[in-house]
This record gives C-alpha cells, structure tokens and sequence, in this order.
C-alpha cells in the first residue's frame, strides 16, 4: 500500500533556540502501518537511504544522517522519522518503505518554512532623504513583499527599491522603500512562499492645526475593514511619549488617563475607526505628536499626527494662501510704483502753464525718475515756443 501526503515543518523554533538557548521543537515525519513483528523500516530521502532499523535484530543505521526513529513505538507500527533542528536543508521528498509480509510504503512532502512573525514599516533617512521602509526578517522561503501608496502616486515620483538578501542559515530579509511624500497612506503586503500568511500594515503621517479650545478631531481608520482589534493612542511631546487612549473592540472596554478629554468618534470604533474627539485643547498641554496603532491579526495600521493648536485670535495662513503671497505682494508694490508714476505725469503737465517755475519743477523731475522723461520734453517745447512768441 502506497500513500502520499504533505508535511510542513516549521523552523521558526530553530530560530528562537538559536537567540534564546533553548532546546527546539524537531520536526517528525509520520510513518504507521500495520505491525505483525518482522518489519524492516527503510527511510529515504530523494532516494537516497538515510535510515534503516529492522525489528527482530533491533539493529538500526543511521548512514550518516542526523535523524533518528522512536524504536520503542515501531513494534506497535509507528516508524515515524525524527529530524533534530530542521532546517532549509530538511526540505524535499522523503519515503518510509515498510517490508514485512504485509508491505506498505509512505511518501511525504515536506516544506520547510520559516514563517513571518513581524513587519516594520518606518520613516528613515539614511540613504540622505526621507524614505518609507518596509521589512522583515528571518523568514524562508523568500516571502512576496509590496510597497504601494493611497492614493496611487507615480512610480517615477516614488523611485521603488526592492531587495530580498539571505543570511548563511539561509534566512530572508526583505525590504523594500518609497520616497516619502505628503498626504499618502503607504501600505505594505508581505505574503509567505507558501501563501499560509499574508501580513499587512499601513502608516500614515499628517500635520494639522487646530484653534484652542475648540473640539477636534484625531483621524486614525484602517485602511481596511477589521474585526477584533484593538486601538492605542499616544502623546509624545518633549522626547516623553505617554499612552493615554486605548480600547478593545472584543470587549468593547477603553480606559483613558484623558477621561473627559476624548471619546471615540465611531461608537464601537466600527470597521476599524479609532478615530478620537478631542475635548477642548489647549495649546500648552496638547500641542505635540499623537500616535494612533489599530492592531488585529497579521495587520497594523499607524497613524502619525503633528498636532499645532493655536490661540483663537491667531489667524494661520494655509498652505495654499502662502504659496501665493509673494507674488500679490510684488503686484501690489507694481501697482504703487505705477500709481507714483501716473502721479507725476499729472504734475508734470499741469506745470506746463507756469513758465520758470514749470521749468525747474520739470528739472527736479527729470532727475528724480526717468518715466516722466517725455512728459517733460513735451512740456520744456511748449515753454521755449511761448519764449519766441
């Protein structure tokens, strides 16, 4: 009889062993078959024989391997095979062949995989401008990882950069980087070889303004819709970061130390809104940084907000308006100088009915400013005319 199955073995053990210096959890292939006491157990892997035990002699070979079988369960038809610390070497196709009078034979598959356990995503200058990176460590085989933006920007805008990289154990690290622009959402997907894990998470990061003691709201909602997840905000000015908000949509419990200062917008924080009311701020004690983190299952949303309150009589120029105001200030010095200018052509001709006194007002004008210059030549013709008269 001849059965076929798939095994995966985890080696995410083998890496905490590594770090911690505890023993780990081995990978055990499944052999059972129907004992009548004369067997002889082969174990092959990519045909190659790695172990054989037969159990009327008790006599077992390893032929060079690490694996062992458990001989005290082989009587009762369990040949299942131990394999100490596995790892990416482990992977492939391994066969338990039974010989006895009622023969069997069991070929497993088995993937070795490193699962993902975390995902940064973070703003960073290193490469000498700010840049959104997103990684993750320790993990095989090589996952699939995607940097993207809400909304979509252009590539060219963004220059994308992606890398995976392998560390001796045959560990993946992947990352991969966005330029950093404003009012984008950048959101990671890292999905395992295998497609057993898909992992997601988003940042986001803004700054508003916001008149003093006037009710406000902080935005924090997923990008996606969410179940069984809980919010956690924090205030961080001065370098010293303080959590004040946090709420759990199982229970449906939230605790704050600003008990009547902020309340959820969206009663129950429903779809994943941890959108907050902020009661009444005032410039002193609520100007800084606030840090929203939805967290659920394999996904992470962040928001990153830098909060400006200012006084009510405070009048603020939005982006917009400063965008404009060299150039209205250069018109309105434009339309002085052509308004001067208009001013003393005026004068200029006005004095043109006065004779020596005319003459010498249209003298000062010539040198004071030279856009009156015609206006003079009219007026000193009119003069040396009235002279010959």
């Amino acid at each position: 009889m001849k059965t076929a199955q798939s095994w995966t073995c985890l080696i995410l053990v083998w890496i905490i062993a590594e770090t911690t210096g505890k023993t780990p959890e081995d990978c055990v292939l499944p052999c059972v078959f129907e004992a009548v006491g004369d067997e002889t157990i082969y174990w092959f892997k990519q045909n190659v024989l790695i172990h054989t035990y037969n159990l009327e002699s008790g006599l077992s070979d390893q032929h060079k391997s690490k694996t062992s079988l458990f001989t005290d369960t082989i009587s009762s038809g369990n040949a299942s095979l131990h394999v100490p610390k596995s790892g990416p070497q482990d992977r492939g196709k391994y066969r338990c062949v039974v010989s006895s009078r009622e023969p069997s034979e069991h070929i497993i598959i088995v993937t070795v995989e490193a699962p993902i356990t975390s995902v940064s995503l973070e703003t960073t200058g290193l490469s000498g401008f700010e840049e959104v990176k997103c990684s993750s460590r320790n993990i095989y085989p090589a996952p699939r990882i995607t940097l993207f933006t809400e909304p979509t920007a252009q590539p060219d805008a963004l220059h994308p950069y992606t890398r995976k990289t392998a560390d001796p154990r045959g560990l993946y690290t992947v990352e991969s980087k966005l330029l950093k622009l404003e009012d984008l959402t950048y959101i990671c997907l890292i999905q395992s070889f295998y497609r057993s894990q898909t992992w997601r998470t988003s940042l986001q990061e803004k700054e508003i303004f916001s008149k003093e003691g006037q009710d406000f709201i902080l935005p924090c909602v997923a990008p996606w819709s969410l179940q069984n997840f809980t919010v956690t905000w924090s205030f961080t000015r001065e370098y010293k970061s303080t959590s004040f908000f946090t709420y759990d949509s199982l229970t449906q419990l939230s605790s704050s130390v600003w008990q009547k200062k902020v309340r959820l917008v969206t009663p129950g924080g429903e779809g994943g809104d941890g959108s907050l009311w902020l009661q009444s701020p005032q410039r002193l004690e609520h100007t800084g940084t606030y840090t929203c983190i939805i967290s659920a299952p394999q996904t992470k949303h962040q928001v990153q907000i830098r909060l400006n309150i200012i006084p009510m009589t405070e009048k603020r120029l939005s982006k917009s308006a400063t965008k404009w105001w060299v150039p209205t200030v250069i018109t309105g010095l434009a339309v002085t100088a052509l308004a001067a200018i208009i001013t003393g052509i005026i004068k200029s001709k006005a004095g043109c009915s006065k004779s020596s006194q005319s003459h010498v007002e249209a003298a000062e004008m010539q040198v004071r400013a030279n856009t009156v210059t015609e206006a003079e030549d009219i007026c000193l013709k009119e003069q040396i005319t009235n002279g010959h008269t």
